[in-house]
């Protein structure tokens, strides 16, 4: 079983620095600003739970880079509908991870229902284990989009 930190390295370096990432929220935010807090090309997703895949849709339907949503287990069951909605729109530039530590760890680590092994719309579910809590991103969210822009249209 990998680490959360362990798991995001996996991701980043198969999809490399000239893919959008789009980060849930919680740990994995926290985790992905604390390994990489310098790049422009991350949207996080601070306060929208379960989201981040909604968003990369939207995101890979409008431009040619990849795309990559990063989703914890429990938020991702918060909107399951989306797989769904993922697969129907078949775009080869979106991807979507599951990152699954069987909890929802960012509000105190309360069991969450398992998944399934597999969904639609979703490139892999990685299980990993609970690291501890990092720093909050420190970054503004117009801060953050403006940074967005500005590597989608560099």
């Amino acid at each position: 079983m990998l680490n959360r930190q362990e798991a995001i390295k996996k991701i980043f370096d198969l999809h490399g620095d000239e893919a959008v990432y789009v980060t849930n929220t919680g740990y994995i935010s926290r985790e992905i600003y604390d390994m990489y807090p310098e790049n422009k090309n991350i949207l996080y997703m601070q306060g929208s739970m379960g989201l981040s895949p909604a968003i990369a849709l939207g995101i890979a339907s409008n431009t040619d880079k990849d795309v990559i949503a990063l989703v914890g287990d429990a938020s991702l069951l918060m909107h399951l509908g989306v797989t769904h909605t993922i697969r129907d729109a078949d775009l080869k530039n979106l991807f979507v991870y599951v990152l699954d530590n069987g909890c929802h760890e960012s509000v105190g680590k309360y069991d969450s229902a398992n998944l399934e092994e597999s969904y639609p719309g979703v490139n892999e579910i990685i299980k990993i284990s609970c690291d501890g809590k990092k720093p909050r991103v420190k970054l503004s969210c117009q801060d953050n989009v403006e940074n967005l822009l500005e590597f989608l249209n560099g």
